[in-house]
């Protein structure tokens, strides 16, 4: 039979930690893989770090660089706890729609020891659609995706993507650039 020892090896080469750095919130999610491409979710975390409203002349700023790898040291604590190996971490449009992604990116990785990598709004939307899919059997539609940052739309028929496409606006950008003054109260005093 199988001594314990190896098989809580087998068990631990079975969970997969996936890091969503996006413009709202940064998450975790620890998946047990399973036999034939299947997955159970063991469990979500998530902070929400706001990092599209760290954006000073279009550059993610130093501010918005420290959220993040705050956050994502105390995943990386979480992790490590659970002595969790295989980690994949990737940023949409927090980090893909600024002037510095570069610096930024490599700043966040050196911070974490994380390597990072930027989807496209392309494939933002693709990978979107297929884990909405996992939970649905809709096989014609449209999918939109209205994040902090960017917005996705998928259409599909017959369970195949026909068209994807990205908008570099979502509801946070939209709220930083486009709400100027909001204060509680009667109808009068709100501006």
């Amino acid at each position: 039979g199988t001594r314990p020892r190896d098989r809580r090896r087998k068990e631990e080469s079975m969970k997969q930690a996936v890091i969503d750095i996006g413009s709202n919130s940064i998450r975790l999610t620890l998946y047990a893989i399973q036999e034939e491409n299947r997955f159970k979710i063991l469990f979500r975390e998530k902070i929400m770090a706001g990092l599209a409203g760290y954006v000073g002349k279009g550059g993610l700023t130093p501010e918005g660089i420290s959220c993040a790898i705050s956050a994502l040291l105390e995943f990386k604590q979480t992790l490590e706890l659970l002595e969790i190996t295989n980690v994949a971490v990737f940023a949409t449009a927090s980090l893909r729609n600024v002037s510095n992604t570069k610096e930024a990116v490599a700043a966040i990785e050196e911070g974490t020891g994380f390597l990072i990598e930027v989807l496209s709004g392309e494939e933002e939307a693709r990978l979107g659609y297929l884990g909405a899919m996992q939970a649905l059997t809709v096989t014609d539609g449209v999918f939109v995706d209205v994040g902090g940052a960017s917005t996705e739309v998928v259409t599909f028929s017959g369970g195949s993507i026909e068209s994807l496409c990205s908008f570099s606006i979502g509801s946070l950008s939209l709220y930083r650039s486009c709400v100027k003054k909001l204060l509680p109260g009667d109808r009068k005093s709100v501006v």
